[in-house]
């Protein structure tokens, strides 16, 4: 398998005033392989992978002090290893599981800046809220499951990369065809590397289905990790509640009958730490930066074949059959739409719902392009009502173009540019 991320990297490794690295992200996303597919690849030396799961006899090197030259030192002696600082990487692995080793990389920056030190982890958010956060000593990276266009690169089908990583163009039927049977796939199967490891050896669904139940059950068990700054059943109800509610905005008492609306809200923090979930907020459209309207919200989910798996909807058969029904394909036309361009960014995403009284316009996402504010409507089937881009351009006369995602084919309207679904990793 290929991770574009990858390519961010080999950029690392070759930066100048390079920091340590620290690679965030929910669990059995891939960060692992990743890291150590790259030390294979480029470096001359080796690369010294410690899991600090597995190695808690390492863990008290780093309660003495966190001088890094002494714990090199003493991790050479232990684990009978030579680092050596230009030539190898040094891979510190669910540093979570070492509080020590978290603090201790804020000083490898400064005394030992030759070492390449990549250190990647989950629930990374919640450990270091107990311990200030290196700011300025670190370089940050998010990995997030496979995208899109790393599913057809894992099934080789290099050829519809390149045209999708093109400008949007209008294709032929049969080549639309033929990536919309690969989108289907993708849905059901998603992104995590482990199910699409999986179905790209079996091809059988059931096999996928039962590590997505695994996974999912992983995440719950992870939930005590959580006690008792917040209860373990008003996580599941929250959780549950999101997969059937996609795209909608939150409203804290619908997510569960059993608590109260801070309990709920609590819930939904701590799930957002673990990067189960993502948020995105309303955009007042004022101006640049885009900056948060109200406190209207809404929630999507770590990756869309787990998100249908925790439906609990038997949606196989009706999905790459394509007659799922409309709502539900809306929901999870979103959460591609969302999924794939979280993937590619940093920046945050944003909606834009009008805030009046009556008032029932919403877009439902919007990026900024190279300063300019774009709004972008998602549709599940190939046409639907423009209403509430009709209103927004109007009411924001100054924003110059709008997307339309949907199964129609590409074409172009004054100011809207209506494109395909599959090109939302362009975006």
């Amino acid at each position: 398998m290929y991770r574009t991320k990858i390519k961010e990297l080999v950029s690392w490794k070759d930066r100048p005033g390079r920091k340590p690295l620290l690679i965030n992200g929910a669990r059995q996303v891939g960060k692992s392989w990743l890291v150590e597919t790259f030390g294979r690849e480029y470096f001359d030396g080796h690369i010294h992978t410690i899991n600090f799961e597995k190695r808690r006899d390492i863990h008290p090197i780093f309660e003495k002090n966190l001088d890094p030259k002494r714990i090199i030192f003493e991790l050479e002696i232990v684990l009978n290893i030579s680092i050596r600082a230009g030539r190898d990487l040094l891979f510190f692995d669910e540093i979570q599981s070492c509080p020590g080793a978290l603090g201790s990389l804020r000083y490898f920056y400064e005394e030992m800046p030759d070492l390449h030190l990549i250190a990647a982890g989950s629930l990374l958010d919640f450990e270091f809220r107990n311990q200030p956060f290196p700011v300025g000593r670190l370089e940050l990276s998010d990995l997030h499951p496979m995208t899109f266009h790393e599913f057809l690169i894992a099934k080789d089908k290099q050829n519809l990369v390149t045209l999708l990583e093109s400008p949007p163009q209008q294709l032929s039927e049969a080549i639309e065809q033929a990536i919309l049977a690969e989108l289907n796939e993708y849905f059901v199967v998603g992104g995590m590397p482990e199910c699409v490891k999986i179905y790209l050896n079996e091809r059988n669904i059931e096999r996928v289905n039962k590590i997505q139940d695994e996974l999912l059950y992983a995440y719950g068990q992870d939930f005590y990790k959580y006690q008792p700054a917040v209860n373990v059943d008003c996580l599941h109800d929250v959780l549950n509640s999101i997969a059937i509610g996609i795209g909608r905005q939150v409203i804290y008492s619908k997510l569960s009958e059993r608590f109260s609306a801070p309990t709920i809200k609590k819930g939904v923090e701590v799930l957002k730490t673990a990067r189960l979930l993502t948020q995105l907020n309303n955009t007042s459209l004022s101006g640049l930066p885009l900056a948060t309207s109200g406190r209207q919200f809404k929630l999507f989910f770590l990756d869309i074949g787990l998100l249908l798996r925790l439906s609990k909807l038997p949606y196989q058969d009706a999905l790459l059959k394509n007659n799922l029904t409309a709502a539900f394909k809306g929901m999870l036309s979103e959460q591609f739409v969302v999924q794939q361009i979280t993937a590619a960014q940093k920046a945050p995403l944003w909606y834009w719902a009008r805030t009046s009284p009556g008032s029932t316009a919403e877009i439902d996402l919007v990026i900024v392009r190279k300063g300019e504010i774009i709004p972008l409507e998602i549709k599940a089937g190939k046409s639907g009502s423009l209403k509430s881009l009709r209103v927004l351009m109007e009411q924001y006369p100054a924003i110059q173009k709008a997307y339309v995602l949907s199964q129609g084919r590409y074409g172009a309207e004054g100011k809207v540019e209506y494109i395909p679904l599959y090109y939302a990793g362009w975006l």
